[in-house]
């Protein structure tokens, strides 16, 4: 999946100017780690066959119980088989190297180890005895937060790897956020932690709103509003004042009574009131 043609790219890629990047980073790191994984597997396959490493690394019931707390931070770099691999990787690397440029390699790594740490303690809570391996909540994190940020962003993906299909970038969130949590709740795929990649989701969303992306709610737009009228009136001359909004309120007493006025059409006649009396001071 790639963006479209038609839309450039507004922030430039860490390693196009030979700057590190996080993304690679991370991609590089989990690879690494699943082939140190593979390979104590071919070395010794009994001790991985009884759970050993799963037993030490991977996020379960004695996570906090028994307070083996490194496992918030290490389970990510074990997983279950190359295609879960390969799918969080993919997923890191579409939305991360979107995702970086815009809120910089700290706070990319900082959401997916959020992310991650997260996600890890919702499954502990939601799924204590299934063992949770894998960077998914790290991963559904970065992609919401690439959905987030860039909502109008059209991606260009293959159905069947043939008919090309544009996407918006927001649906991509929505569409993780929508199947982790179906998941969660009929208790499907427990080894992949949809808890955990839902939790992901909710991290990513709140994080990059907390950075300044994403279109604001209905109420902060109300509020926004009611400022800026505040602050014009404020401004407002007492003759403008007059015309504008206190005519119209003197025309509705005249024809239904002082009975007929709204809280709101009450308090605009008592800042009128207070404009004239201060120019007349």
């Amino acid at each position: 999946m790639r963006p479209s043609r038609r839309q450039t790219q507004l922030f430039p890629r860490y390693w196009v100017g030979g700057r590190p990047s996080v993304t690679v980073l991370l991609v590089a790191c989990l690879t690494g780690a699943f082939a140190s994984q593979w390979m104590l597997t071919m070395l010794d396959p009994v001790l991985v066959d009884d759970g050993w490493i799963a037993a030490w690394l991977a996020v379960g019931s004695e996570s906090l119980s028994g307070g083996k707390w490194w496992q918030f931070l290490t389970f990510g770099f074990l997983h279950d088989n190359p295609l879960h691999l390969l799918a969080n990787l993919l997923l890191i690397y579409f939305a991360g190297r979107e995702i970086e440029p815009i809120i910089g390699p700290r706070q990319t790594l900082s959401l997916f180890a959020l992310g991650q740490i997260a996600g890890g303690l919702a499954h502990v809570l939601a799924m204590p005895a299934v063992p949770l391996v894998g960077a998914s909540a790290g991963a559904a994190a970065l992609v919401t937060a690439f959905a987030t940020a860039l909502p109008e962003l059209e991606v260009i993906g293959h159905l069947f790897f043939v008919v090309p299909l544009k996407i918006g970038a927001k649906y991509f969130g929505l569409g993780l956020a929508l199947i982790s949590a179906t998941c969660w709740i009929t208790r499907s795929f427990p080894l992949a932690g949809p808890a955990a990649a839902f939790t992901g989701c909710v991290v990513g969303w709140i994080a990059t709103r907390r950075l300044g992306f994403g279109r604001p709610f209905w109420f902060q737009r109300m509020i926004f509003d009611h400022r800026q009228r505040e602050a014009r009136l404020q401004r407002m001359p007492p003759e403008q004042f007059m015309a504008e909004e206190m005519d119209p309120i003197l025309d509705k007493i005249a024809q239904s009574g002082m009975q007929s006025l709204t809280r709101a059409e009450r308090k605009i006649l008592e800042r009128g009131r207070a404009k004239m009396d201060a120019k007349r001071g």
